[in-house]
């Protein structure tokens, strides 16, 4: 036999249950943490180098167009500057502090064309203007660091040193408009390492109090946890304890109900020697207290009408009358090897052969109320139906009475007694005498339910429920 990995969605569910809960935590909480260093500290880091080449941006640019912008005055009539103008421009970038901090400077004419370069060769020259270029033009000062992806940037990026590349506008002492974008790339070096300082000092501060949020959330979770594993064990316990003492109720109820049956045939073997007791005792007795009352009569040559005689003869008659009742009330006719639907029908036919009245049936037909059942279920539904039949006689006022008897869908036997009569309130259930009630004690000392349905005006439902296993 080869067997076989599961390896769908609930087993993996299951596997992952059964992970610790502080485990579980750890690797997902690992996994979130980490990502969520990684987003602080790139926008922590993003917003250090937005801020810090921003502000050296514009303390450049400012140091810058002091000495630039005068110089470049002229581009207000003019698309060129002078040779007089590029070469001063030229001697000052060369000269001390301007050549240690400028590496490079463009002068920008509207249109792409440059009008001054560190470069010679491009002064003249028209290049198409970048984002950056236009920005500038617009009145905003651009700056960007170490990012030379522009055409016009390429004698740059080959120096092979961080840059630190700005974008001011010239505007004209006179009108105040914009004449001219001064491009100027600064060693940034220094900048680059101020830059890596700084961030690695947030990206420090942001990993610390990730870890220690981690870790508080870690130990919370995981004291949570032990609790939780420490509850689970002592539920466990328990529930070990509640299973072994509900087997133990469940073995001493199956006993008391086994006792119960026991009991219950016995006493039908006792009710039967009574009743031939009293069949062979006060019975013979009572007749041969007749036959000889007959006789004394004769020869005392008492008339058969004598109202004393009469008396005497009906007590002795109903004497008798209750003794035969009492002994086929306490005698069972042969249950053993018979089916529940036999049973029933013993009953209700004796009860109509006594009362002179007519019972309903309504059987469910099902066979497994037509094969032989237990003996002591037997003698329960023989003595429900007699007793539930005899109370519906006495109390119902010749009202319709039905029997019926059938399996429920969860093949539970149930029988029931109905009548139409005027019914009566539960709660005075203790004034109608012993029968309901011991009813009740039998039908529940064998494992089955018993249920009286009733109210003033009602009719009144009697059922008994046994278990599946009733007719096992």
């Amino acid at each position: 036999m080869i067997a076989t990995t599961q390896t769908g969605p609930a087993h993996w569910r299951r596997r992952i249950a059964a992970i610790p809960l502080h485990h579980r935590f750890a690797i997902v909480g690992s996994i979130v943490t980490l990502l969520g260093m990684v987003a602080v500290g790139s926008l922590v880091s993003d917003s250090i180098k937005t801020s810090v080449v921003r502000n050296a941006a514009l303390s450049s640019a400012v140091y810058m167009e002091s000495f630039i912008a005068p110089m470049s005055q002229e581009l207000t009539n003019s698309q060129t500057l002078s040779p007089a103008s590029i070469q001063r421009m030229r001697d000052l970038l060369d000269e001390p502090p301007m050549s240690e901090r400028v590496l490079s400077t463009k002068i920008w004419r509207k249109g792409g064309l440059i009008a001054f370069s560190s470069d010679a060769d491009l002064i003249g020259k028209v290049l198409e203007p970048g984002e950056k270029l236009r920005r500038a033009w617009a009145g905003e000062l651009s700056a960007s660091f170490d990012d030379l992806d522009e055409a016009e940037n390429a004698r740059e990026q080959m120096k092979g040193i961080p840059l630190l590349e700005v974008y001011n506008p010239i505007h004209s002492i006179l009108t105040g408009k914009i004449i001219a974008v001064a491009e100027f790339y600064l060693d940034g070096s220094e900048l680059k390492a101020d830059l890596r300082a700084a961030q690695t000092r947030a990206w420090a501060a942001v990993a610390g109090v990730m870890a220690l949020t981690f870790a508080a959330l870690f130990g919370i979770v995981r004291a949570g946890s032990r609790t939780i594993d420490a509850q689970n064990r002592e539920l466990t316990g328990r529930l070990a304890e509640l299973a072994r003492v509900s087997t133990q109720n469940k073995a001493l109820r199956e006993r008391v109900q086994a006792a119960s049956r026991g009991v219950s045939e016995t006493n039908e073997r006792y009710m039967r020697r009574i009743s031939a007791e009293l069949h062979d005792g006060p019975a013979q007795a009572l007749a041969l207290t007749s036959l000889r009352l007959d006789a004394l009569m004769r020869r005392a040559s008492v008339p058969p009408d004598d109202p004393e005689a009469r008396g005497l003869r009906a007590s002795l008659d109903e004497a008798m009358g209750d003794v035969r009742d009492l002994c086929r009330g306490l005698t069972l006719p042969t249950l053993e090897g018979r089916s529940v639907a036999e049973t029933l029908e013993l009953a209700i036919s004796a009860h109509e052969r006594r009362t002179a009245t007519t019972v309903q049936r309504r059987f469910s037909g099902d066979e497994r109320i037509d094969r032989p059942a237990p003996h002591p279920i037997l003698i329960c539904a023989y003595r429900f139906t007699q007793e539930a039949l005899m109370n519906a006689w006495r109390h119902a006022n010749d009202a319709p009475v039905t029997a019926s008897c059938g399996l429920s869908p969860d093949g539970r036997l149930e029988i029931a007694v109905e009548d139409g009569g005027p019914g009566f309130d539960p709660r005075t259930l203790n004034g109608h005498g012993l029968g309901l009630s011991g009813l009740r004690e039998r039908v529940e000392s064998i494992g089955g339910e018993f249920d009286i349905r009733t109210a003033p005006g009602q009719g009144t439902r009697l059922t008994i429920t046994l278990s599946p296993e009733a007719l096992a």
